[in-house]
């Protein structure tokens, strides 16, 4: 059994819960092909209401309560916590918590680029173009505009695709990724903590105080990890 990582992109008509609404939600689990959708004008209640998400944001949250990890940009500051507020305002069950990984401070606190956007990061680690969205469009799709919101659509849609390759490239400066080896309770044998490769290189140690650690170079994602600490029976002076 391997750990389901999930990766997930959200399309709001404001940077604020109580003011805006979500257009959409896009997903795609790792290993798998096809990106998922919940789309606002998909809701049985859209002719009657096009800025009732409430079919969008359930959706996503019965989908996610079955992933391992979740992966975004920006999303622990943003996405999670709309779609949570949005939640809560329908009277429906929220989100489970679940460990989180966002590349955003990956980008911010590993990298130092001129901007830590996805857009920026993309260009540099020379992945997929992110699709820009044009205001028109998005004028339109926030009056519920079936067109315009198909437009927003492919381009959330598009950022999933992009969120995933940066994940992929990144791996190696990732910080604090969820213990892989935790999910599939392999740990017996435990591989990479980021990908689960049992392709795990000694390459010296982490020295501190009266003990040390292994320190390890995944053959297979590139990331680094550390085994259990070992104490040295010596007295320090």
């Amino acid at each position: 059994m391997s750990a389901k990582l999930t990766f997930f992109d959200i399309e709001s008509t404001n940077l604020n819960a109580n003011y805006g609404y979500i257009l959409c939600i896009s997903w795609k689990h790792l290993g798998e092909k096809e990106v998922h959708c919940a789309r606002i004008d998909k809701s049985p209640k859209f002719k009657a209401d096009p800025t009732n998400d409430a079919w969008v944001v359930s959706q996503f949250a019965k989908e996610i309560a079955n992933s391992d990890i979740v992966c975004g940009w920006y999303s622990a500051r943003f996405d999670w916590p709309f779609i949570q507020s949005r939640l809560l305002s329908h009277g429906l069950p929220t989100m489970p918590p679940i460990p989180h990984v966002d590349l955003w401070r990956t980008a911010k606190y590993q990298m130092k680029l001129n901007s830590n956007r996805l857009a920026s990061v993309s260009e540099f680690l020379n992945l997929d173009e992110k699709t820009p969205i044009r205001s028109r469009e998005w004028i339109r799709a926030m009056a519920g505009h079936r067109k315009s919101i198909d437009y927003v659509v492919d381009h959330c849609i598009q950022d999933i695709v992009v969120l995933e390759q940066a994940y992929m490239k990144m791996r190696p400066v990732m910080r604090g990724h969820p213990n892989v080896n935790v999910v599939t309770a392999d740990l017996d044998q435990p591989g990479c903590p980021i990908c689960g490769s049992k392709k795990l290189q000694k390459r010296g140690r982490s020295v501190a105080g009266v003990g040390f650690t292994q320190r390890y170079h995944c053959q297979g994602c590139g990331g680094w990890s550390r085994g259990r600490p070992q104490r040295l029976d010596v007295e320090v002076r």
